[in-house]
């Protein structure tokens, strides 16, 4: 499909030509799936696109009563970039629908540095839909800033375990020496069974006195702890000691 015929297809009656239109422009100008980043034609595809006038009709679909419209359109938008597309993405934060919401919510990852994506991903880890959460999870994991860490640590605890999951692997970038500390101080937390994040991610970044406290945690004498919880303390111990033998550490 051309460029032309998409921003032909945008326009047209048709509700399956539109959202098929719309789902061309994301694959286009989508990250690589295989290696990440921008596709090598990317700024070609851009360019074209934008010669057809296309951003235009993205910020208009993005306002559609069609949810369907409306959730591709914000996608379209997340990977066009630009500040009108921000500012669109921004807005659709607070949708009334939670699928164009999450797309909004994970779109902002192309804005790392913008203090008003990261202050709607922190508020979106209070969304009550956990797609919403865990999209936001995920995009936090492009931003540096204190506030985003301080917020992934508090979906560690997440009742979602997907969003749990993500969360720790967003923090595996983060400074062990300041992440350790407070992993640490979940152990007396009274939803014990929801720990399974935070000790998966001990064992992928702790050191040898992470393994002996694991190890303790493990222990089958250590009744205070419910048994999947001994469990996994014990598997991330075994990660650590085997992580540290492989580097020569141990």
């Amino acid at each position: 499909m051309s460029t032309r015929s998409i921003a032909r297809g945008l326009h047209a009656d048709n509700h399956a030509v539109v959202t098929r239109s719309l789902r061309r422009i994301a694959r286009m100008l989508g990250t690589d799936a295989e290696h990440g980043g921008r596709k090598p034609d990317w700024q070609a595809n851009r360019d074209a696109l934008a010669e057809a006038d296309v951003e235009a009709r993205l910020l208009a679909l993005a306002d559609d009563d069609d949810n369907a419209v409306r959730e591709l359109a914000v996608d379209g938008l997340a990977v066009w970039t630009g500040d009108a597309a921000l500012e669109k993405l921004l807005a659709r934060c607070n949708d009334e629908v939670s699928e164009v919401r999450a797309s909004a919510v994970g779109g902002l990852v192309a804005w790392p540095e913008d203090l008003r994506a990261l202050d709607s991903l922190v508020a979106a880890m209070d969304d009550g839909n956990w797609t919403v959460r865990w999209r936001s999870a995920r995009a936090l994991a492009a931003f540096a800033d204190k506030e985003a860490e301080h917020a992934l640590f508090r979906a560690l605890l997440d009742p979602d375990s997907n969003v749990r999951c993500t969360a720790a692997e967003a923090l595996e970038s983060h400074d062990p020496a300041v992440v350790l500390p407070r992993l640490r101080s979940y152990f007396d937390h009274p939803t014990a069974h929801m720990l399974d994040a935070a000790l998966d991610l001990m064992g992928a970044i702790g050191g040898a006195d992470d393994a002996k406290f694991l190890s303790k945690v493990g222990a089958w004498t250590n009744l205070s702890q419910p048994s999947q919880v001994r469990r996994w303390a014990r598997d991330a111990s075994k990660r650590i000691k085997a992580r540290l033998k492989q580097s020569g550490g141990e």
